[in-house]
């Protein structure tokens, strides 16, 4: 770690950049109720809203910009509302490992005329989502030409010098995605997605990081220096992010594995995420790592030097076992070679999937406690085993009989 970024991530660990931070005092469902704004308009316009009351920071040292200065995200519903359409999962999208490497390399503008281009053959609603992506591209490209024109007024030219391209152009460099991830990750916050997890990065930004590196744009020193003040960027924020304990926020990060062919894909930006997650010593980005029967040890040597460090990560993902089995329910082959996770575990296909949120799916609080209840009458945890009755469990077309206890598996779909 060279001493720029020990010192961002000292200001972070101090907590200073908690001083730009304050609330807004808006009760936006209100007005939105007023306006009678629909499910699509309301979410714009709060991104609209939350990103035009973002002061921008730019700090003179660091080289990947944006910092959250509202910390507030207000509600577009009312409370009575809301729990009204949960069931329906209507107003709220949690747990997605959207397409960023098509957008990085695309640009914004290229993407809004996408949606001008499609609403000449668009249906109502359809031209309604249209609207509101289009109303979502202004909204963070309005908010990059302000942050712009702060990096240029603190005289960081480097900031400046990103943000003439980036989100606007596709990216052409490592410097450029990563800010342009940074930028993507942002708005989704602040849109109001929960648990936006990064996806397989050691893949979608190696192009960059190799190319950089081979035409001699970039030293390897200096595009390690990049990645670590990129991990830290994870760090500014999190703690305004929801989750069941401090941390719990879905910022998960996915490494090695296969390409959609099968072939080996750990390469040196993966090994340079676990190193980088190992000298920052910082909650996020969490680590996980795919291997099977053949991967080599030096990898697993690489992620056990990590474990070591406390962090609680990486967690392993065995391509022998998770690709057979998403085969098995359903899935494209080469669509499960390409799994990621949802945000702690869950297997998601990048691009094309969602995980449905598992609270109040399984509860294994509440299965522990009625063993532990019982500890006490049995002489051994074979008999505890024995003892047991079968447990069934359905829930949005998923049924198992005996689950966890070598009973089959019903109806999984």
């Amino acid at each position: 770690m060279d001493n720029r970024v020990k010192q961002l991530r000292d200001m972070l660990m101090n907590r200073e950049h908690h001083k730009y931070r304050r609330t807004l005092d808006r009760c936006l469902w209100q007005e939105f109720d007023k306006r009678g704004l629909s499910p699509e308009e309301r979410m714009t316009e709060r991104l609209r809203i939350m990103l035009a009351e973002e002061k921008p920071v730019v700090l003179p040292e660091e080289r990947i910009s944006y910092l959250r200065t509202v910390t507030y995200l207000p509600d577009i519903y009312s409370k009575e509302r809301q729990e009204a359409l949960f069931g329906q999962n209507a107003w709220i999208v949690g747990n997605i490992c959207p397409d960023y490497a098509t957008t990085i390399s695309t640009g914004l503008d290229y993407q809004r005329q996408r949606c001008i281009d499609r609403m000449e053959t668009a249906n109502e609603k359809q031209k309604l989502f249209l609207h509101s992506v289009i109303g979502s591209i202004d909204a963070v490209l309005e908010l990059a030409n302000r942050y712009r024109e702060e990096a240029l007024r603190v005289g960081n030219q480097t900031v400046a010098a990103l943000l003439d391209r980036v989100p606007a152009e596709g990216a052409t460099t490592f410097h450029e995605a990563l800010q342009f991830f940074r930028i993507l990750h942002f708005a989704l916050w602040c849109e109001g997605e929960n648990h936006n997890c990064i996806g397989r990065f050691d893949q979608y930004m190696y192009p960059y990081w190799k190319k950089d590196i081979a035409e001699g744009r970039l030293t390897e020193e200096e595009a390690f220096s990049l990645l670590e003040e990129f991990f830290t960027t994870f760090n500014r924020d999190n703690d305004l992010y929801p989750g069941v304990q401090q941390g719990d926020n879905g910022q998960s990060m996915m490494l090695g594995g296969c390409d959609r062919q099968g072939n080996p894909v750990y390469n040196d930006l993966s090994a340079a995420c676990l190193r980088a997650s190992r000298e920052l010593l910082m909650i996020d980005p969490k680590i996980n790592l795919r291997v099977d029967k053949n991967t080599p040890a030096e990898v697993y040597y690489e992620g056990s030097l990590l474990t070591k460090a406390g962090l609680g990560f990486p967690q392993y993902a065995n391509d022998d076992v998770v690709i057979d089995g998403l085969v098995q329910l359903g899935y494209d082959l080469e669509d499960a070679r390409d799994y990621t996770v949802a945000a702690c575990w869950e297997f998601i296909i990048p691009r094309w999937g969602m995980e449905i949120p598992n609270i109040d799916a399984f509860s294994y609080p509440d299965a522990v406690m009625s063993c532990v209840e019982k500890l006490d009458t049995y002489e051994t945890f074979g008999a505890l085993r024995l003892d047991r009755p079968p447990l069934s469990l359905e829930r949005g077309g998923l049924s198992f009989e005996g689950f966890g206890g070598g009973g089959k598996r019903e109806n999984l779909v």
